[in-house]
C-alpha cells in the first residue's frame, strides 16, 4: 500500500516495508497527517456523542434511581410480609385457643345434657314414687278409718255385752264313743 504524499518523495504508510532508512521528520509528519483523521472523527462524534453520553448518563441515573425505589420498595414489602406472616400466627394461635374453648364448651354441654337426663330420669322415678306414696297413704287413711269403725263398732259391742247378763252357751252332751264300752 503506497501513497503519494509524503516527505522528500518517500512513501508514506508502506507497512510492509516498515519505516527503516527513513529520516524522522517523515515519521513525525506522517503522525502529523494521521493526527487530524484520527481527531476529526473524535472531535465530531465527541461533539454528537455527547448528547447521547449525556442520555446514557441520564438513563443510568434514572435506572439507579429506579433500582433504588425497587430495593425500597422490596423492604417495605419484606416488612408486610413479616408483619402478615406475625399476624397469620396470632391469628392461628387464636384459632387454636377458640377450638379449645368450643371444644370444652362441648365436653360441658355433653356433661351437662346427661346430668339433666339423669335429673328428668331422677324426677320421673320421684314421681312414680309421690303417686306410690300417696296411693299408700290413702290406703294408711282407709285402713285407719276402718280401724277405727271397727273400734268403734268393738266398744259399742263391749257396752252391749256388759249390760246383758253372760249367759253360758248350751253345752251339748258329747257323744261316747263307739269303741269305749
Amino acid at each position: 500500500m503506497k501513497t503519494t504524499m509524503g516527505c522528500g518523495g518517500w512513501a508514506i504508510g508502506d507497512v510492509e516495508r516498515g519505516m527503516e532508512g527513513r529520516g524522522r521528520s517523515c515519521r513525525a509528519s506522517s503522525a502529523i497527517w494521521l493526527l487530524p483523521f484520527v481527531l476529526c472523527p473524535l472531535v465530531f462524534l465527541s461533539g454528537c456523542d455527547k448528547a447521547a453520553v449525556e442520555k446514557a448518563q441520564q438513563e443510568a441515573r434514572e435506572a439507579k434511581t429506579a433500582v433504588q425505589q425497587l430495593k425500597h420498595n422490596l423492604a417495605l414489602a419484606e416488612k408486610e410480609i413479616t408483619k402478615t406472616k406475625e399476624e397469620l400466627v396470632a391469628v392461628q394461635q387464636s384459632r387454636d385457643q377458640l377450638q379449645a374453648q368450643i371444644d370444652k364448651a362441648n365436653r360441658e354441654r355433653d356433661e351437662a345434657l346427661e346430668f339433666v337426663q339423669k335429673a328428668h330420669e331422677t324426677l320421673a322415678r320421684a314421681s312414680s314414687q309421690v303417686s306410690a306414696t300417696a296411693a299408700l297413704q290413702k290406703q294408711v287413711a282407709d285402713l285407719t278409718a276402718l280401724a277405727a269403725e271397727q273400734r268403734k263398732q268393738i266398744e259399742e259391742l263391749l257396752k252391749g255385752a256388759a249390760a246383758e247378763p253372760v249367759v253360758a252357751p248350751p253345752t251339748l252332751p258329747t257323744p261316747a264313743e263307739p269303741n269305749e264300752g
